[in-house]
């Protein structure tokens, strides 16, 4: 790892809180016709042997995916693709490998929209404990995620005592200030090689300067006034029996994700950020059981079904919202929000829990023209559906983790 990678990332920790809110203070370059992204990853996986098997524009609805019909037209599926497989890989979804990848795709779609609102990202973890928690990476390095719904409020919405707020960025300012000058003054006085480390400190504190001018400008700002969301309800006629609302729609960990749902609607819908990563896993303990069940046991496959058809609920009621917003271009929130749905591993009867060699993505949003339809990717990676990301955020990249090519959405 390089040495001013990592004085950056120590910088962002002591400057920003752990989402790294504010962005960098640059020039604003064309707006791309997309203007946020949205990842969300599961960790357990998707049961792909409900999922529709033809392909092709006509494709049949599997039942439990039935609250994605109405927007059929705002998504394509593809599937079959191959990435990751394993527990070890889980956090690793939207980064592809550390090894070519110091950045996951988040952080790199950040770097080029973060400074246009005020907070830079969202980096978000809800769910049952986890030995695994971490989807973002920064300079190789794990960004820590909001574990709570009311951090993830306060972080977004709420409104701070601003004369203690101002003081607090004044002494952070101070002790910066100082560090720049002490830098300056040990340059003439140091070897070669020191002055090589010298200038990488250096630079990190210079970006974090440009990054805690742009928190002051920020405060400046007035702030959107917005209510703590109400428990959410879900349409879902697959999950009709009180039994199964009980246990998937109403389970206190589907209210929680979906109140941060609503959350990241409205910080897209009232430019608070632009880019979110959402990390999940199982609504219960008895998810990931049910996954290496899924071999032997009916039951077991009839409850993943289930599972998975509340995290499409989820995604179905947060596409409502977008649909249903209007933005000043004339099209939507949807137009403009592309949102990738997937995860490291799937199930399968066949190939058991955690295999890495038939994953699903649900790609929304962005009029893209194979919206409707499912795309059958046999052993292709996800990693080329995230090279076609960046560039429809105008992020010019030959490669990306082990992609091979550019894909049309």
């Amino acid at each position: 790892m390089k040495r001013r990678d990592m004085l950056k990332t120590a910088g962002c920790i002591l400057f920003l809180p752990s989402l790294e809110s504010f962005g960098k203070n640059r020039s604003a370059p064309a707006e791309a016709d997309v203007k946020r992204l949205f990842c969300v990853s599961m960790g357990y996986g998707l049961f792909t042997d409900a999922l529709p098997q033809a392909d092709g524009a006509d494709y049949a609805f599997s039942d439990h995916m039935e609250p994605l019909k109405k927007h059929r037209d705002n998504f394509t599926l593809y599937s079959k693709m191959k990435f990751g497989g394993n527990h070890e890989n889980d956090h690793k979804c939207f980064v592809g490998n550390t090894t070519t990848n110091p950045d996951s795709l988040d952080q790199l779609v950040a770097d080029k929209v973060g400074h246009l609102t005020r907070v830079r990202n969202v980096v978000t973890f809800i769910s049952h404990a986890h030995h695994h928690i971490v989807a973002s990476w920064r300079n190789r390095l794990p960004v820590s995620p909001i574990q709570s719904t009311r951090v993830l409020f306060e972080t977004l919405f709420a409104r701070t005592d601003r004369k203690t707020e101002q003081r607090l960025l004044a002494n952070k300012k101070s002790v910066l200030d100082g560090s720049l000058e002490e830098a300056k003054s040990l340059m003439a006085r140091v070897s070669g090689r020191d002055k090589q480390r010298l200038e990488e400190y250096f630079a990190a504190l210079r970006e974090s300067e440009l990054e805690l001018n742009k928190s002051i400008e920020w405060l400046n700002r007035s702030r959107q006034d917005v209510e703590f969301p109400v428990a959410p309800s879900f349409e879902n006629g697959f999950l009709a029996t009180e039994i199964d609302k009980q246990r998937f729609l109403t389970n206190p960990r589907q209210i929680q994700r979906g109140i941060a749902f609503d959350m990241i609607y409205k910080a897209f819908k009232f430019d608070v950020t632009r880019v979110v990563n959402f990390y999940m896993t199982g609504l219960d303990n008895d998810h990931h059981l049910t996954t290496h069940n899924v071999t032997k046991s009916e039951d077991a496959r009839a409850s993943l079904t289930k599972y998975d058809s509340s995290f499409y609920s989820l995604m179905a009621n947060f596409y409502d919202k977008l649909s249903s917003t209007k933005v000043e271009s004339g099209g939507t929130l949807m137009d403009e929000t592309i949102t990738v749905s997937t995860g490291n591993n799937s199930v399968s009867q066949k190939r058991g829990p955690h295999n890495g060699s038939e994953i699903p993505v649900f790609v929304a949003g962005g009029k893209f023209a194979n919206h409707g339809g499912h795309i059958v990717r046999k052993g292709e990676t996800t990693c080329d559906i995230y090279l076609s990301i960046l560039r429809q955020f105008g992020i010019e990249k030959d490669r990306f983790g082990n992609s091979k090519k550019i894909i049309d959405l």
